[in-house]
């Protein structure tokens, strides 16, 4: 029961934080900007579905900072 919890917990953290980069992605008032709130909010969802024990964090931002 309690991890049951705790992944609910983590998924609402989560898609609570991509929804308010969307928001600054609509408010930025730069490209750059807009482009990295849009990124992070991909991150934030691809890490809600990963679940809050994988390692699927540290290998998105890897993977973000390896991106040109």
């Amino acid at each position: 029961m309690f991890e049951a919890k705790q992944q609910r917990k983590h998924v609402l953290e989560c898609l609570r934080l991509q929804a308010d980069c969307m928001e600054l992605a609509k408010t930025a008032h730069s490209r750059d900007l807009q482009l990295h709130f849009d990124s992070m909010a991909r991150f934030w969802s691809k890490l809600a579905v990963s679940g809050p024990g994988s390692n699927v964090g540290a290998e998105l931002f890897e993977a973000e900072m390896q991106t040109p």
